[in-house]
């Protein structure tokens, strides 16, 4: 740290860094994006309130993380910074590939907004097997990966504003679930876990 106590995250004294996270963060942006064009739908007020909630989880763990990691200097991580900021983007890198693969593995089922149509099946394959959102446990591994990168020992700790906004969406996201797909959708939540495998 400096001596003066000022000590600043990566991405504020090394423009590479800096250059690198944006780049990260835009090419989450097109890929969100490039989801949204080619899976449109329309939400109802009610979900529009869980999708403002989840809105302030990202802004939370993204903005506020590196707003965090500026203001808390005593916290910054000095030693082996560049290790630090690779192993974040790479664990952003693996979530935001998860959460790709869950939307693709969803299809024409997948949207922003929670909703059911008519003739939907439960998908209970490939990443659907054992956990019922995985698009979303992508999303905290991208954000998690992104705070530490930010190299700053409190940034990940703003991922649980986010990880609560998912616990208000998915709450709401399956009572939608079972009263549009009914018995197929309340046996597949019997034999599966919310976000992680055998644990949650």
């Amino acid at each position: 740290m400096a001596d003066d106590g000022a000590a600043k995250p990566l991405f504020v004294t090394d423009s590479l860094a800096a250059a690198m996270l944006v780049v990260a963060f835009l090419a989450v942006l097109f890929f969100e994006f490039r989801i949204g064009r080619t899976h449109p739908s329309s939400g109802s007020a009610r979900d529009l309130r869980t999708g403002v909630v989840v809105g302030l989880g990202l802004a939370t763990a993204y903005l506020g993380g590196a707003a965090v990691s500026v203001l808390s200097s005593k916290t910054v991580i000095s030693d082996d910074a560049w290790w630090y900021f690779w192993a974040g983007l790479t664990v952003a890198l693996v979530g935001q590939a998860l959460r790709l693969r869950a939307v693709h593995e969803l299809g024409a089922s997948f949207t922003f907004w929670v909703q059911t149509v008519p003739g939907q099946r439960v998908v209970d394959t490939g990443l659907y097997r054992r956990i019922r959102h995985p698009s979303y446990t992508g999303a905290l591994v991208c954000a998690f990966g992104f705070t530490v990168a930010y190299t700053n020992w409190l940034s990940p700790l703003t991922v649980l504003a986010l990880a609560a906004a998912y616990v208000v969406r998915i709450s709401y996201e399956e009572r939608v679930l079972m009263e549009g797909l009914g018995e197929p959708y309340r046996q597949y939540m019997r034999r599966t876990k919310r976000l992680v495998p055998f644990v949650l």
